[in-house]
């Protein structure tokens, strides 16, 4: 080590000898990013000798506890654990035993800064998803709000691939998750062009399993009153056939918005309760 041959050591009466000096030790550590930004890191060091055997030299770890309060704070991580262990190693060259001391210093990443900055916001854009389906088709913005959250998306996934290190070995759970939230824009994007799309469908004939199958049962799901009957919701109508017959007086114009809106409600419930429990799971995993 660069600087040993400045200092003496210290030879006791009772055989033990006192080598201090200061020294600056680069080591390489693997690193798991699985759990990023909430990953902890294990970095070894290992003192040992390869020309004494433990006959000639014996190692033996301090028995007090190592002092960190002289040690600068990291920005981005900090020490909360180092844990001692000597190990005696006996090799199939030589009888003697080797002796070692390992120190594993437990690293974790301090994760405030990534959940502010980019958890948290990537969680508020996904959440005004929820709009998309508020929006009136009307107002001919439902498609380019979403489609502006998948880019915004896409710009953050980015930007944590960018502080991310390379390893082909583990693929961080954000990563994941902003894959989910890419693949829900997705979906949701396609609903909305089917939305917009039936909702523009006119006076086109509607099919009467989409009457009884589907308008009928979204309408008593989602509580959108009956095209026909304004008065009354269809939760509050105790005859099923007397709501298939509101139907059948109906315009086609009307029955299309109608399925457009109770789709769009589905969506409302459906993207929420995905939404949470996507982030849930992460968020366990961690």
């Amino acid at each position: 080590m660069y600087g040993m041959d400045k200092y003496r050591a210290l030879v006791y009466s009772d055989g033990s000898i006192h080598y201090n000096f200061p020294t600056i030790i680069e080591v390489i550590c693997p690193i798991d990013v699985t759990s990023f930004p909430f990953d902890t890191q294990i970095c070894s060091l290992k003192f040992g000798s390869w020309v004494y055997h433990g006959h000639q030299l014996d190692i033996q770890p301090s028995q007090s506890p190592i002092d960190l309060s002289s040690m600068k704070s990291n920005v981005e991580w900090h020490i909360p654990n180092i844990e001692v262990e000597k190990n005696v190693v006996t090799y199939g060259c030589c009888p003697e035993p080797y002796p070692d001391v390992t120190f594993y210093i437990h690293i974790e990443r301090k994760p405030a800064y990534y959940v502010t900055n980019i958890i948290i916001p990537s969680i508020m854009i996904t959440s005004i998803g929820v709009l998309c389906f508020l929006l009136p088709v009307d107002s001919g913005e439902k498609a380019s709000l979403v489609i502006m959250i998948t880019l915004a998306m896409s710009v953050f996934q980015l930007l944590v691939a960018d502080k991310l290190p390379p390893s082909a070995e583990a693929t961080p759970w954000i990563m994941f998750f902003f894959n989910f939230i890419l693949g829900m824009s997705a979906i949701t994007t396609t609903i909305q062009v089917a939305v917009i799309n039936i909702y523009y469908r006119g006076e086109k004939e509607v099919p009467e399993w989409i009457k009884k199958g589907i308008i009928v049962p979204l309408c008593l799901m989602m509580f959108v009153k009956i095209p026909g009957n304004p008065s009354s919701t269809c939760c509050n109508e105790e005859n099923v056939w007397d709501l298939v017959k509101d139907i059948k007086e109906s315009t086609n114009t009307e029955l299309w918005k109608c399925l457009s809106v109770v789709i769009d409600r589905l969506g409302i419930l459906i993207f929420s309760i995905t939404l949470i429990s996507g982030c849930f799971i992460v968020y366990s995993v961690k």
